[in-house]
């Protein structure tokens, strides 16, 4: 590379960095931030990397990053990432829109038998030999100055990744499997960036186990939470706990005092947010978000023994591709299919249906 390690921290530099990767079409990214006291991610550095140059531009600094994401978003560019999810979720915080195409180097791993979820350090050890420094994961990116340990630590994850997609592009190519990954990044792209409402509530410990009004109540709790923890910008358990959720939920509180009297209560929250958390379980019967649950709760469950045996031979074809069994469906994926209720990765149309509509 002939630039390396290039601070971009005001608007002169970041012309500069623009300048000279405008004839790039691949572009290795990958973000730094912090999300610990809130509710957002903030955003503290965006790392850039092309053949000619590193790059890490420092998003605290007074600096406008509109130029920045326009050049990013243009058409033409393809952004090179790994375990993009969280890195497209904070760039979309400040630009409202997606690149056209991705390249995630964690999806491409997956679909050459390397472990669902590898890390980079990992990966880039197996595949290159290239061995990174771990000790550096927690450090808090929004001090300044950063200590020059820190600064390489985040340039290293996207030195190598033009270096690490050639290599694996290549055995991608080789096995016909550009497409496979193709279809997964599109898909990656389309995913929702924030959990729905109905996914947090779905995931509550001990739901199953309560009174259809406590569970109506609860989503009804779980959205309000949601939108409380945007205002605010704090993490939704600061708000308020899955635990106490489901308490309130269970007990149905009707008035400020029988609200105060629910355990582990605090003051301040019912102070505070009483009345709206009353209103919240006193608005859960409507008709249209009842009709919801109920399909929720009413889905048809498979017969245990054909997703035992759908388990098994996805298995054994997933051994035969040299993929792990979880890169073509999850159990959760496996039980919509028993059920005809399959959408997403295992839809007619897609490479896994391909491969596995035999099976199916």
């Amino acid at each position: 590379m002939r630039d390396t390690d290039l601070l971009i921290d005001n608007t002169k530099s970041l012309a500069n960095l623009i300048s000279s990767s405008l004839a790039e079409t691949i572009i290795s990214l990958d973000t730094e931030f912090l999300r610990e006291r809130t509710y957002f991610p903030q955003l503290c550095l965006i790392q850039v990397a092309t053949p000619q140059l590193t790059a890490y531009v420092d998003c605290l600094a007074d600096l406008d990053l509109q130029p920045l994401l326009e050049y990013l978003l243009e058409p033409q560019r393809i952004w090179l990432l790994h375990s993009a999810r969280q890195d497209l979720e904070v760039i979309h915080q400040h630009s409202d829109e997606l690149p056209n195409q991705l390249i995630d180097s964690q999806i491409a791993a997956g679909l050459l038998g390397y472990a669902p979820q590898i890390g980079l350090q990992n990966l880039l050890e197996e595949v290159l030999n290239v061995k990174l420094d771990k000790t550096l994961a927690r450090t808090n990116w929004a001090d300044r100055p950063l200590p020059g340990p820190a600064i390489q630590y985040a340039l290293d994850d996207v030195r190598y990744l033009s270096i690490l997609w050639e290599t694996l592009r290549s055995e991608l190519e080789h096995r016909n499997r550009l497409g496979w990954l193709e279809e997964d990044c599109h898909l990656a792209l389309n995913a929702p960036l924030v959990t729905p409402a109905v996914t947090l509530w779905a995931r509550l410990k001990g739901l199953g186990s309560m009174e259809d009004s406590a569970k109506y109540a609860a989503l009804s709790l779980v959205e309000w939470r949601e939108k409380c923890a945007q205002k605010l910008n704090r993490p939704r358990r600061w708000i308020l706990s899955d635990a106490l959720l489901l308490r309130i939920a269970r007990t149905l509180p009707t008035t400020q005092k029988k609200l105060a009297s629910i355990a582990e209560m605090p003051q301040h929250l019912t102070e505070r947010f009483g009345a709206e958390i009353l209103a919240a379980t006193t608005n859960h019967d409507q008709s249209e978000r009842t009709s919801f649950i109920e399909k929720q709760l009413d889905k048809p469950r498979p017969d245990k023994n054909k997703l035992k045996q759908l388990q098994d031979d996805f298995k054994r074809r997933a051994q035969e591709l040299g993929i792990h069994p979880e890169i073509l469906a999850t159990r959760k994926e496996l039980s919509e299919l028993i059920v005809g209720t399959a959408s997403g990765r295992v839809a007619k149309g897609g490479w896994r249906w391909d491969v596995l509509s035999d099976l199916i």
